[in-house]
């Protein structure tokens, strides 16, 4: 893999097995395979497929390609971004091939960069995509270029400077940490409101702490291996299961539940987290 011998079993086991263990373990490391060559000849996705039934302890030799899994996305972003703008140009323009060949540009990148995206950033792909092979009006497609732009925009930054994201992501916290002391309050006063304002910042505020972790763990120099005590992964984890606890208490309309929360586990645990990495990177 990238010219480097990787020790695996062979026996009994066909290519498409071990492809498959090398998968894992380029996922693992935050890679994804781009090419698999035999003998050193490139397999096309057919190819591949009947390659992948021989036998792995024959003679010849399987050479993998791997890139960052950040960089090939932070590319597939950009292409992204290319489209939106040229797919808002078409339809303002009135031009009906050209909006036919952007929607058959952006159905064709869909195919190819899919598998990139999570459940919700596909979801926004494929909304544009509808909207621009519906021949929607040039305001509404606009309209909606303009927000696909600015949030894969902000995607598209977190990959290419995770540090940077990260501490715009505690200055973000820095706003909020008092308001989420005062969740179980206001939910206890009638200021339902405010509260629940404070608290979708505050799920957006995680998510987006989780998105930017991996990369930000990958490539920060200087990281703390511990926050209060916990390992990084495991602090992450856990952040992990503050999340889905809050999801569930919003689902069962649980205030009391959601007040405890904020309080005593968001603001304690991000709080520890974002001084820790501040500290280290030597910020105030």
């Amino acid at each position: 893999m990238n010219g480097t011998a990787a020790s695996v079993e062979l026996e009994g086991r066909t290519i498409g097995d071990i492809l498959a263990e090398l998968d894992e373990r380029a996922e693992a490391m935050g890679s994804i395979i781009v090419e698999v060559a035999i003998n050193g000849a490139p397999l096309s996705p057919d190819e591949l497929a009947e390659a992948s039934n021989g036998d792995a302890s024959g003679e010849g030799t399987v050479g993998l390609v791997a890139e960052p899994a950040a960089d090939l996305k932070a590319r597939g972003l950009e292409t992204l971004l290319e489209l939106v703008g040229a797919a808002a140009e078409a339809a303002g323009s009135g031009d009906a091939d050209a909006v036919l060949a952007a929607s058959d540009a952006w159905a064709a990148y869909r195919r190819s960069f899919g598998g990139l995206f999570s459940a919700e950033e596909a979801s926004f792909v494929d909304a544009f995509g509808e909207r621009l092979s519906g021949g929607r009006p040039e305001a509404d497609l606009a309209q909606l270029a303009e927000s696909l732009s600015a949030f894969f925009g902000e995607r598209l930054a977190e990959l290419r400077d995770p540090a940077a994201a990260m501490e715009a992501a505690a200055r973000v916290f820095d706003a909020i940490k008092d308001d989420l002391s005062e969740v179980p309050v206001r939910l206890q006063t009638g200021k339902d409101a405010a509260a629940m304002r404070t608290m979708v910042v505050a799920v957006e505020l995680i998510n987006k702490t989780v998105r930017i972790m991996p990369e930000f763990i990958r490539t920060a120099s200087g990281l703390p291996l511990e926050v209060d005590g916990v390992a990084m992964p495991e602090f992450y984890g856990q952040l992990n299961e503050v999340l889905r606890e809050l999801a569930q208490a919003f689902e069962s309309k649980d205030g009391v539940l959601i007040g405890d929360i904020a309080e005593y586990e968001i603001r304690p645990r991000l709080d520890s987290f974002y001084s820790a990495v501040r500290a280290a990177a030597g910020a105030p």
